[in-house]
């Protein structure tokens, strides 16, 4: 994994994620993934992640409120 750089904002991130993100859903498509199985290869590399992160507390505490925001609201009905 790359060092940490200089913060991106959110629209160069996904702007520099989506090619990634679209070869890992044609592979998940190519090896027929299951909804579940997709579901814990998220939960692994966020496993992952948080460990990578150990060494910078900043950055693991802003992954951590992201996702738990992305997760609120989802609830909240707000992807709908």
């Amino acid at each position: 994994m790359a060092e940490l750089e200089t913060p991106l904002t959110d629209a160069e991130m996904a702007e520099r994620v989506r090619p990634l993100v679209n070869d890992i859903l044609e592979r998940f498509n190519q090896e027929a993934v299951s909804p579940s199985e997709a579901g814990m290869v998220v939960l692994s590399l966020t496993y992952r992640l948080l460990g990578v992160l150990a060494e910078a507390p900043d950055a693991r505490r802003l992954f951590i409120v992201s996702l738990t925001n992305l997760i609120n609201n989802y609830l909240a009905g707000e992807f709908d």
